[in-house]
């Protein structure tokens, strides 16, 4: 059920408590380290020329002894602001998925994004690219479970995200003065809509195809995607009851700028009429903050992933919001 985020007769001084509670219910389900944050750290690898630019392949600390790897792109003129771009289901391709305009012309945000002027940061998700290197991905998980196993798949693709902005602040080349942006597809996009709630240092993103309600997905939340939350999907068992839906995540975004991007012929999400009542739930929290324009929503009809109009559009908004 799409509840209400923002009830009759609540105002803009009623927002932090309400955001509050939502936050205790999403971050419950996500975990997290037991360990305080230590200092960005990172090693380059090489720098190397593609597609006509400068790019930079890095090793960045995230917690304890885990490293992840990501490529920076680097525009023609810097300091520049930043985005991050962030890789879907793609197993061993990882960051490259967003990287290559001459055969995934339709997701290279990494490289299309930099020759806008936006300095790119495309890491590897937890459980892909380098992550796989000679390793099974099931085992992959599983050994990061019996590691942490009060954290989550969601939650630590989140704080290795939190962690690149640490980094990119770090950065001389990086004008973070405005905040900082994310976009991504698919899981890169669900990644993205979480990095933007948890992260108060995103002022703008584009999360395409990642908004994939509970309620009209249970089956994924419970059975193949359960491992990415698991408490998340230990509720759902019980009782059939979502912790927080996808309402929630957006609200916490207010009031930073989100541009939703949705088809309505999805074969992993079918029904968009659950993804506008989100939406249209989640936009009243910009409509108490005063920031109605904040928050868009782009609803095509090509599929899981993002044709070439679609992603000017995304563009734009994200000129609009990081560069005025």
């Amino acid at each position: 059920m799409i509840r209400d985020v923002v009830l009759a007769g609540q105002t803009a001084g009623d927002w932090p408590e309400i955001r509050r509670e939502i936050m205790a219910r999403v971050a419950g389900t996500m975990g997290g380290p037991d360990t305080e944050k230590e200092p960005a750290r990172h090693e380059e690898v090489r720098r190397y020329e593609a597609h006509g630019l400068r790019h930079i392949l890095v090793r960045y600390h995230v917690i304890e002894d885990q490293w992840n790897q990501a490529v920076i792109v680097l525009p023609e003129r810097t300091p520049a602001p930043a985005v991050l771009t962030i890789h879907g289901c793609n197993g061993q391709t990882g960051k490259a998925g967003v990287l290559d305009p001459t055969n995934a012309d339709q997701r290279a945000y990494g490289v299309e994004l930099a020759r806008r002027g936006f300095v790119t940061f495309s890491p590897d998700q937890f459980g892909f690219g380098h992550w796989l290197a000679g390793k099974d991905q099931q085992k992959v998980f599983d050994g990061f479970y019996k590691l942490w196993p009060n954290w989550s798949l969601d939650g630590i693709r989140t704080f290795q995200q939190r962690r690149a902005i640490d980094l990119l602040e770090k950065l001389d080349f990086v004008d973070g003065s405005g905040g900082f942006g994310a976009m991504g597809n698919s899981l890169g996009g669900r990644a993205t809509l979480h990095l933007a709630a948890f992260e108060e240092r995103i002022a703008a993103a584009v999360p395409s195809c990642g908004l994939s309600p509970v309620c009209s997905n249970v089956y994924r939340y419970i059975e193949r995607d359960g491992a990415l939350c698991p408490p998340l999907a230990e509720q759902l068992r019980k009782d059939g009851k979502a912790v927080w839906e996808y309402q929630d995540v957006l609200a916490l975004c207010a009031p930073r700028a989100v541009l939703l991007i949705e088809p309505f012929n999805d074969p992993y999400n079918p029904d968009i009429e659950p993804v506008l009542a989100c939406f249209c739930s989640a936009r009243k929290a910009y409509e108490l903050l005063g920031r109605p324009e904040a928050l868009s929503i782009l609803v095509h009809g090509d599929g899981h992933d993002t044709v070439g109009q679609v992603r000017q559009h995304a563009y734009a908004w994200l000129e609009r919001f990081l560069k005025s």
